[in-house]
């Protein structure tokens, strides 16, 4: 379930460059996107197959976090590349991100305190925190473009 989940997110990567200008950083995007996808997957079953040796586990379940170092590397310079209005659509639209996603693991966790929805771990969480962080940047997008329309 956390693999398709982790598919998902990666398509919430795939959902921003739809939002933006096409640039020549879009296909690097979507191939380190795709790469780190493939890579989550590949990790998974291997370690679930048992021929993942023990001492290696933990290189491995790192493995997948590279690729998407090098997206946001590419995504500061695509947004370096941008004018100024579109720097300043895509800066708001992160504030909103920012603070939806607050108020969401906020709202969350004073919620699973009170136990009135279940306490989840960080492990199970994780996908759908990355899901919401692009699904609110994308809704911050298309309200803060609007404003400029």
């Amino acid at each position: 379930m956390s693999m398709l989940l982790y598919c998902v997110c990666v398509l919430g990567h795939l959902e921003v460059l739809v939002a933006a200008k096409k640039s020549s950083h879009s296909g690097a995007m979507i191939g380190l996107s795709l790469m780190s996808a493939v890579l989550a997957v590949l990790v998974a079953l291997a370690d679930r197959t048992g021929l993942v040796p023990g001492g290696l586990r933990p290189v491995l379940a790192v493995l997948p976090v590279l690729p998407p170092l090098a997206f946001f590397g590419r995504i500061a310079r695509w947004l370096r590349s941008l004018d100024e209005l579109e720097r300043m659509i895509h800066l708001e639209a992160m504030v909103i991100q920012f603070g939806l996603t607050g108020i969401l693991v906020m709202t969350y966790g004073m919620l699973a305190r009170a136990g009135a929805v279940p306490n989840v771990l960080a492990t199970t969480a994780f996908p759908f925190l990355w899901l919401a962080l692009f699904a609110f940047w994308s809704v911050g997008i298309v309200w803060v473009r609007r404003k400029y329309q």
